[in-house]
């Protein structure tokens, strides 16, 4: 029996933390996997108390491992919350490790291909400024030089730069792109959510026709409302928006708001998508039995892990809708997703967020070429088929983190 020996973490200071927990074990002198974890406040720890519980276990047997980790965690959480970022991350670690055990790709452990290469949609900012925030989704500053997301631009000037930043991403390669629709200078700080003037709905409407009329019917385009919107004002946006034919409205009200879901759906042609912030196949029940929204997009760093986003897709597919990963990490991520992406029949795209960090493609290491504008290809080397840069990810850590074993 292969055992479990240590687990050890490290966090990467980017437009958001990027957080790794590596899974090592007795096997072959010291192998180990690497998974990476959705951020959240205090998540070295969680990981840690997980990483007691698991020393000695068979890293062969993962689903028993997650149940094992849930049913621990049975107090403080074992159908949502943050401790779902912590079992997620380790669970792609596992995957990654018992990959290169039997020196498989994590695509053929999970039940193999429905497709060679995986389509990614890039979530862009106007003017190609990045947005970096902290854990709690305050803004914030990484340890290297960016421009702060449309800084100092108008609204007017905003609509000019995210056009313009369209077209350039379009003639790159990508064939999907994001924008979000959220206000200018607004923040996660409001209990009560926030209210939509005329001028604000007249704002968004310009801006989504302005990025069509750039970027023309041949590019898909989705817009990103972050949960914060009233049912009824987000309406009058998704109804004037019907002529754009978008990909998708991006969760237009909160994610517990499920009556609001079902009017939205009753009430426009606009495409509804959500479930970014929402756990497990019990999580996602009612959006998928109850037709509330159009297309359901799980994220695998805390949805419960690669094998639990597959059973979602199942159920998903049961209804005859489409899955679409939720993703703002790191390359690390990225290809984990895009693992679990070729083996989904229902699969539509999966997200990039991170077009702007500049040490992207840096940060990690492999035997061939996976990421092209646009597209993923996993490859046949055996786990995840890549790994991190020890020195570039130790130059970008967060301060006062550990590096793995490793404080220097």
């Amino acid at each position: 029996m292969a055992k479990i020996v240590r687990l050890t973490t490290a966090i990467v200071k980017a437009n958001f933390e990027w957080t790794y927990v590596r899974v090592y074990s007795d096997a072959d002198g010291g192998l180990y996997g690497t998974g990476e974890c959705f951020f959240a406040p205090g998540i070295e720890r969680i990981l840690a108390e997980f990483g007691q519980i698991l020393i000695g276990e068979d890293f062969c047997h993962i689903e028993k491992l997650v149940e094992k980790m849930r049913w621990a965690a049975s107090g403080t959480g074992s159908l949502a919350g943050i401790i779902w970022n912590a079992i997620s991350g380790i669970e792609a670690a596992l995957w990654d490790l018992k990959g290169k055990y039997l020196g498989l790709p994590i695509w053929q452990l999970l039940g193999g291909k429905f497709r060679d290469e995986v389509r990614i949609y890039l979530d862009c900012h106007a003017a190609g400024a990045l947005e970096c925030l902290s854990t709690l989704l305050q803004p914030t500053a990484p340890g290297w030089e960016y421009e702060k997301a449309a800084a100092g631009l108008s609204r007017e000037e905003i609509i000019r730069a995210s056009a313009e930043r369209a077209q350039q991403m379009a003639a790159s390669g990508y064939t999907a792109l994001k924008f979000d629709l959220d206000l200018p200078d607004s923040v996660f700080d409001s209990a009560a959510g926030y209210t939509l003037t005329s001028r604000d709905i007249d704002w968004m409407v310009k801006l989504t026709f302005a990025l069509r009329e750039a970027v023309g019917p041949a590019v898909d385009l989705a817009m990103d409302a972050h949960w914060r919107y009233r049912p009824n004002e987000i309406l009058q946006v998704a109804r004037a928006l019907e002529g754009c034919r978008l990909l998708w409205l991006e969760d237009p009200v909160p994610p517990h708001d499920e009556k609001s879901l079902a009017y939205l759906r009753q009430h426009t042609l606009t495409p509804i998508a959500t479930g970014e912030n929402l756990q497990l196949r019990h999580g996602f029940w009612n959006l998928i039995v109850n037709d509330l929204c159009d297309v359901i997009t799980p994220d695998l760093q805390k949805v419960g892990g690669l094998a639990e986003a597959r059973k979602i897709a199942d159920l998903c597919a049961t209804a005859n809708k489409p899955v679409a990963w939720h993703m703002i990490g790191s390359p690390i991520e990225l290809l984990a997703s895009c693992h679990a992406a070729l083996t989904v029949p229902n699969f539509l795209v999966c997200e990039f967020h991170a077009h702007d960090v500049p040490f992207f493609h840096e940060l990690v290491s492999g035997t061939q070429s996976w990421f092209k504008a646009g597209w993923v290809t996993p490859g046949d080397q055996p786990g995840l088929g890549i790994e991190l840069n020890e020195s570039v990810g130790k130059r970008y850590r967060a301060p006062g983190s550990a590096w793995f074993d490793s404080l220097t």
